[in-house]
């Protein structure tokens, strides 16, 4: 009997807390903004603009190394292989790892030879840059394109990851 009403007190508490600042009177509470439908948004200026997709059936601008940088290796534990159900199919690469240092960067070179897509996966770190020798984990999406009527094998630094038919 005292649990219950020891539940009852807390469940009444509870309930007293919950409208604290909310007056009936009280418009701050709420605000509201009309928008003509006409009338375009202003996103302040600070957002990116959005980049037009490739063209169907290519692959996407790679990120390639940069000459005068050291490579380093890259460790793969994941490689999914994601594919949108649109139309045309948007593919893509989601892919975690670990790289030599958290100094490192992940670049990649992609090759499509009209069977197989070819993912080249490094990481890379400036050569004058000094930083702390621990075992860093990434995760990272490459883009793979839009395709239609199209089939391809991945393969990611030499290990098939999976294929896709459109």
């Amino acid at each position: 009997m005292r649990r219950i009403i020891l539940l009852l007190v807390a469940v009444a508490l509870l309930a007293a807390c919950g409208g604290a600042g909310l007056d009936a009177g009280d418009d701050s509470a709420t605000t509201s903004t009309t928008v003509s439908p006409d009338q375009p948004i202003d996103s302040g200026g600070t957002d990116q603009p959005i980049v037009e997709p490739g063209p169907v059936n290519s692959i996407p601008e790679p990120r390639p190394p940069i000459d005068g940088s050291v490579n380093g290796d890259v460790s793969i534990t994941k490689a999914d292989l994601l594919i949108m159900e649109s139309y045309p199919i948007q593919v893509s690469l989601q892919v975690e790892g670990e790289k030599p240092t958290p100094c490192h960067e992940i670049f990649w070179t992609v090759e499509d030879d009209g069977e197989t897509i070819q993912i080249a996966m490094i990481s890379q770190v400036n050569s004058d840059q000094s930083c702390a020798q621990v075992i860093s984990p990434f995760a990272i999406a490459v883009p793979l394109g839009s395709w239609a009527e199209a089939s391809r094998e991945v393969v990611l630094n030499g290990e098939s990851v999976g294929s896709f038919d459109s």
